[in-house]
């Protein structure tokens, strides 16, 4: 592990090596300071400033946790007074709240960077005198798109006030990282989920700035307080919220909630708000059992307005943190017994929301605007101006499961499904596999009526299906995976493997192949068999006039009609469409299965640092 690490620091050390003595002295300005607030910094400075403020204070200590595509590391700052860099050092410990926060996951959108390379900078200058570090430990990622990062330039955000130049959306694959938590498509995220699952902290921050309206707050958030996390820190992160509108407007920085109007820029239009999907960060750290703050600073404010608006709030939060903490801890620890219990699994869980028409008045901070139709396109677009305006909306922030599903007791899946095996794995699912060829009733799901997205969406092409319940007796073979959801990770697994959840792996297309017909039938073989079909059962007659009333366009195609015939042969294949993996719904079946490697399946050499 050391020699690995080592390697992945080589470029760094050589960066701080270039020059003839120290980048800078004690209590540094950051590139961004330097340039009058103006610039950011580029991917090769940012690391070597982080390097050589960690190396001038006890408190900080630089590393990476992986490497780009490009080769590029994945720079990692982490803050703790005893020194207590890894995990390990953690393991079993609860005296110390630990806090991601993250920057350039969109690389464009770099105040979050800027803002806490000088938080951490005023956090050593100063020996930590606010007493932060007494009770957190501080994970600071300053860029996770590292090679998006580096695809520099100034027209790179078409909506955005500076600085001169930044860098691009997506990764050096046309991924979005911020799509990508739950299907792990990219190589930063797996490494991102490693470092993830070994600290697990208890706290996530994810720094963004917005697109969308106008209006006159500098910064706004996301929070998760609508049904998709653990009662207990729902409460608690209502109660958070709460905090952050005062200490944030007594800062110079009201806030509001994250800005979706209904009407697209339309503040009259009302606001809704929303349950994220674990596609996205903040979505994904709540079915770990972890609140996550998501910020988003305004995009046409200035950028050293941003800058600071982002470091306020990160700031306010630690310092809620610092004392808040040990009740979080509380309820973490209570959260993920609870996700692993048998009463999360007899619960119906709900893997979808979405909003009602009942709303709570909330004061807006616009700005005056007009709706103008533009004499070249012919379309409507919102006029802002720069006069500050009140709108009293509506804000639609009463959200209601619209997707439940009932938990299994475990989840079984066959040994080919090597992709979905990879990702459990990646996801710290802890899995075990058979022994022996097995054969179990089980529930699943037949998938009937695909229809994929005509247009691809961060590299897959969506299938939408509907769902048909089934119970049938199945021989597993050995080494199929057992997913027992007596485990902290259930919800994950559960928004994985239920074909219903919107991220699950079948609604990205992982089993595709499923949907795919392998044997055909010949027209001059079915037309015969037609004849004969007919004759054996003449209320298929009265069906295929039913279907072919309903839909002309199956009445005209011949070749519609000989595969309705077909699929009533028993040469058809009966598995089509038919859900892999398998649904466990009685514990005491589980009592007796041949199970082998009760823990991770990766064959691949795993971190020496354990898990906390």
């Amino acid at each position: 592990m050391e020699k690995a690490l080592n390697s992945l620091l080589m470029p760094v050390l050589y960066l701080i090596g270039l020059g003839a003595g120290p980048l800078f002295a004690a209590s540094p300005q950051t590139p961004f300071e330097v340039s009058g607030g103006t610039q950011t910094p580029r991917y090769a400075e940012t690391v070597q400033w982080c390097a050589e403020l960690a190396a001038q204070s006890d408190l900080l200590h630089f590393t990476s946790f992986g490497k780009s595509p490009h080769g590029r590391v994945l720079p990692l700052l982490i803050a703790d007074r005893d020194g207590r860099f890894t995990p390990a050092q953690h393991t079993g410990r609860k005296d110390r709240t630990v806090v991601m926060i993250q920057a350039c996951i969109h690389a464009g959108e770099s105040c979050g960077k800027d803002a806490g390379m000088i938080l951490l900078r005023d956090l050593a200058a100063s020996g930590d005198s606010a007493g932060l570090l007494d009770n957190l430990t501080i994970l600071f990622i300053p860029i996770f798109n590292v090679d998006g990062h580096e695809r520099f330039g100034p027209y790179n955000r078409i909506n955005q006030n500076g600085p001169q130049e930044m860098g691009w959306r997506v990764t050096s694959r046309n991924l979005n990282l911020n799509r990508d938590y739950l299907k792990a498509d990219a190589p930063e995220m797996r490494s991102w989920l490693e470092l993830y699952l070994a600290w697990l902290p208890e706290f996530f921050i994810d720094i963004h700035s917005t697109d969308g309206a106008d209006y006159q707050y500098a910064i706004t958030y996301s929070l998760e307080i609508h049904g998709n996390m653990d009662k207990g820190l729902t409460e608690w992160t209502r109660t958070y919220q709460n905090h952050l509108h005062e200490v944030m407007a007594a800062d110079g920085f009201p806030i509001a909630p994250y800005v979706s109007f209904r009407e697209w820029h339309d503040p009259r239009s009302g606001m809704n708000a929303w349950s994220a999907w674990p596609r996205f960060s903040t979505g994904y750290t709540a079915i770990q059992n972890r609140p996550g703050l998501l910020i988003e600073t305004h995009m046409l404010k200035d950028y050293p307005t941003r800058v600071e608006a982002s470091r306020v709030m990160v700031l306010q939060t630690l310092e809620w943190l610092k004392t808040e903490g040990p009740r979080l801890r509380k309820l973490v620890r209570s959260a993920d017994a609870f996700t692993a219990s048998a009463d999360f699994r007899a619960s119906a869980f709900p893997v979808q929301f979405r909003c009602t028409d009942q709303s709570t008045p909330f004061e807006f901070l616009g700005v005056a605007y007009e709706k103008v139709t533009s004499e070249v396109t012919g379309g409507d677009w919102m006029l802002f101006s720069d006069q500050p305006e009140i709108f009293q909306l509506e804000y639609y922030d009463h959200l209601v499961p619209e997707v439940e599903v009932s938990v299994p007791e475990a989840y079984i899946v066959p040994p080919q499904w090597t992709e979905i095996i990879q990702r459990l794995d990646a996801h710290g699912v802890i899995v075990s596999r058979l022994a022996e060829p097995t054969e179990l009733g089980i529930a699943t799901f037949r998938l009937n009526d695909p229809e994929w997205n005509s247009r691809p969406y961060e590299g897959h092409h969506p299938v939408n299906y509907t769902v048909e319940p089934l119970n049938e007796t199945r021989v597993f073979p050995a080494g199929s995976v057992v997913v027992d959801l007596a485990q902290r990770s259930a919800r994950v697994a559960v928004h994985l493997l239920d074909p219903r959840a919107p991220d699950s792996l079948a609604k990205w297309g992982f089993f595709d192949s499923i949907f795919e017909r392998a044997e055909y039938v010949e027209s001059y073989v079915i037309e015969q068999m037609i004849q004969d079909m007919l004759v054996d059962n003449p209320g298929l007659k009265r069906e295929l006039e039913e279907r072919k009333t309903a839909d002309p366009e199956f009445a005209a195609d011949p070749w519609a009609i000989r595969n309705w015939f077909y699929a009533r042969t028993p040469y058809y294949d009966q598995r089509l469409g038919i859900y892999p993996v398998g649904r466990l719904e009685d514990r005491k079946v589980m009592i007796g299965l041949p199970v082998i490697d009760q823990d991770s399946v990766s064959n691949e050499k795993k971190s020496e640092i354990p898990r906390r």
